[in-house]
């Protein structure tokens, strides 16, 4: 009897472990899925991980099943360099283990392209190109990389582009930045069309934004919609940007 009882126990203790095994779920926030970067461009990888009644061992970071990088504590952020790599769809693996030895694993597919930029505004001759119109912005300097750019003082002003498409165009490409910042940022809205892409909130220096544009004739806005008194937004270097194929390539 006492014996029966000794295996009784053995089996529900295995029970009851089992279900009080240390949970880990694992969800990978940036990229989204199915994203495409340009050939050269830093990927920023940001990956959540909870667990329970456990801690994080490590998160391993595989780029097309090759170790790539790996982080033992909190944030699970990294930075994916594709400058080498080749065009075409590749895969980031996540493999996050707790100190349980519980393990989860998460993939996400990314497109590398090459982009060539067949109408490029810089504002470089110190005026607005022809069919551009503005309320509030005025050409200044120093700009991104030459010596001219546009500025708007305060918030609410805005500049505009109409743009023709061909299907070759893949995205709209900009850099923006404002004045040191004060006690909160100015944000800029990027408009297609009269319909707002993005409110982005500015830093003190130039970044890079880019979005995808469909086929056809577009008004492309750039407004400010919040920001001090005291600062000025920048606008600079605005791309069209179409996929680059290669010799060989359809």
């Amino acid at each position: 009897m006492k014996k029966n009882l000794f295996f009784v126990g053995i089996i529900l203790a295995f029970i009851f472990s089992s279900c009080h095994k240390p949970d880990i779920t694992c969800e990978i926030v940036k990229p989204t899925p199915d994203t495409t970067f340009e050939l050269g461009e830093t990927i920023e990888l940001a990956v959540s991980v909870d667990v329970e009644n456990t801690s994080i061992d490590v998160v391993h970071v595989y780029l097309d099943d090759i170790g790539y990088d790996k982080k033992f504590a909190f944030p699970f952020n990294f930075r994916i360099h594709t400058q080498g790599m080749e065009k075409g769809t590749h895969t980031i693996r996540v493999v996050a283990i707790a100190n349980s030895g519980a393990k989860v694993e998460k993939t996400v597919s990314f497109t590398l392209t090459k982009y060539e930029s067949p109408d490029f505004v810089s504002f470089s001759d110190g005026t607005f190109p022809k069919g551009w119109t503005s309320d509030g912005w005025s050409i200044c300097t120093p700009g991104y990389d030459d010596n001219y750019a546009i500025r708007a003082y305060g918030y609410y002003h805005s500049v505009s582009a109409v743009k023709t498409c061909g299907n070759n165009i893949k995205y709209v490409e900009f850099y923006a930045r404002e004045d040191e910042p004060y006690w909160y940022y100015s944000e800029l809205g990027f408009y297609m069309d009269g319909q707002m892409i993005d409110r982005i909130v500015m830093t003190n220096t130039w970044t890079k934004y880019a979005f995808p544009v469909p086929a056809g004739e577009h008004v492309f806005t750039w407004r400010v919609l919040n920001g001090s008194s005291d600062t000025y937004v920048y606008l600079d270097n605005i791309s069209f940007l179409k996929e680059i194929e290669e010799e060989g390539e359809k």
